[in-house]
């Protein structure tokens, strides 16, 4: 289960994203946070790829979410790596990603994709593939563990609410302090979900800097953050 958080054009931040990761149903054996090539994420030892990421080189960040309902072999976090990896923007890495997980290869998942101009969503199940662009006046969207346009997949009343909960970001201007509060929210619902949380990685763009701040903790959020300090 994952709740993610992805805005752009705001007031002062030029891009803000963040993903929660909890445990996923298949066998977890560890993760932790690296610099691959030229992206920074949440690195997954058992898939051997990024549950979420940003790349320094393009600044496209993007996120996973798995859906339960379907079974591919192949992994999406390699995937995602591979989309942060070549796209050129949000919309190269898009289209990376839909053409691949077209192939019917890939478990049911939700991405999400995005830059300072851009954000994308995208559900996949099985070869069903939609994706969703985010209007000129939409410039914040969550995503939690369930589809929002395919009828497929398992639906959790928990993913609902986490969902419905995080939109509340949305009223008013979106700042780093409450989406790190959102973070480390315990209950009614549970964000932050202790034994269950594995990592939380999140980035913030200010409009005048060059380099983001890149923030993350393994383990459950609310026992602090950490830096990755880009060299």
């Amino acid at each position: 289960m994952c709740s993610i958080i992805a805005a752009n054009r705001q007031k002062e931040m030029e891009l803000i994203f963040l993903e929660n990761r909890d445990r996923p149903k298949e066998l977890f054996i560890g993760n932790d946070v690296r610099k691959i090539g030229d992206v920074v994420g949440v690195y997954d030892f058992r898939a051997q790829g990024i549950a979420c990421g940003y790349s320094l080189k393009t600044g496209v960040a993007g996120g996973v979410a798995n859906i339960l309902g379907y079974y591919g072999k192949k992994s999406r976090g390699v995937l995602l790596l591979k989309a942060l990896q070549s796209g050129s923007s949000a919309k190269d890495a898009r289209k990376i990603i839909e053409q691949e997980v077209s192939s019917g290869e890939f478990s049911s998942a939700m991405y999400v994709i995005c830059d300072k101009d851009s954000i994308f969503r995208i559900e996949s199940f099985g070869k069903e593939v939609t994706s969703l662009t985010q209007s000129s006046a939409k410039k914040f969207v969550v995503t939690t563990n369930h589809f929002q346009r395919l009828k497929n997949g398992k639906k959790s009343k928990d993913s609902i609410l986490r969902e419905k909960y995080l939109k509340l970001l949305g009223n008013g201007r979106i700042t780093k302090e409450k989406v790190l509060k959102l973070a480390t929210r315990h209950r009614n619902p549970a964000i932050c979900r202790h034994g269950r949380t594995l990592a939380s990685f999140a980035v913030f763009k200010r409009k005048d800097e060059q380099v983001p701040q890149i923030l993350y903790s393994i383990g459950e959020p609310c026992k602090g953050y950490l830096e990755f300090k880009v060299s």
